[in-house]
């Protein structure tokens, strides 16, 4: 993984970004359903098929499709990360909450593969690790099986914390045998606006028909 700093002084956010970090939370969270049949099909029909992983991955190729999302603010400069690595938390044995680490891969099988070995380890150190004093080439992940939510927020570092935070919900039935999720996406307003966010959420719903 690489980041490239991007040259401020020709960069079209340089004003909108002077804007928003004029705010004490510049950060917004954008919730909207995506339909998610394909997975619970290949759940259904073949044991074994790593559903979670799935919606994971498909978040991963989402964040890693709109290049906004892989921007971050260090100071007076900010960056942009060719590769983020995905962090989901997860939860111990004796019901603490952890954090993994996941090296996002274009083939699924790949990435499952890699990302279960990781899980996997993760769990047996039992430390949490919480990612956010280290390299920001991340995103942050969480998934509320419990809930079908409307809307979603997260805790965020400072005002200049750009990491994207991405959850989602219970699997939900729908007419005619379909089936849906709740994701909420959050983001910092000096480096995303409405149009990227719509554009994570397509391609989202393009990466989980997919699957």
């Amino acid at each position: 993984m690489a980041a490239t700093e991007i040259d401020l002084a020709t960069w079209p956010r340089r004003d909108t970004l002077a804007l928003f970090r004029r705010f004490q939370k510049p950060q917004y969270s954008v919730t909207a359903r995506v339909d998610v049949t394909r997975v619970m099909i290949r759940r259904a029909d073949e044991p074994g098929f790593p559903d979670y992983l799935a919606c994971v991955h498909a978040i991963g190729t989402a964040l890693h499709a709109v290049p906004e999302l892989a921007c971050r603010i260090r100071g007076d400069r900010v960056v942009r990360h060719d590769r983020m690595r995905l962090s989901p938390t997860m939860q111990f044995a004796d019901g603490r909450l952890g954090f993994a680490y996941l090296d996002w891969l274009p083939d699924l099988r790949a990435f499952a593969a890699e990302a279960q070995q990781v899980l996997e380890r993760t769990r047996l150190q039992g430390e949490l690790e919480p990612g956010i004093d280290g390299d920001d080439g991340v995103a942050f992940l969480s998934c509320q099986p419990w809930l079908d939510f409307t809307a979603f927020d997260n805790p965020v570092l400072d005002a200049d914390d750009s990491i994207p935070r991405v959850c989602w919900g219970r699997y939900t039935a729908e007419p005619a045998g379909r089936w849906s999720i709740a994701v909420a996406l959050q983001v910092h307003h000096g480096l995303l606006d409405g149009v990227h966010v719509a554009a994570f959420f397509r391609e989202l719903q393009a990466a989980l028909t997919r699957v």
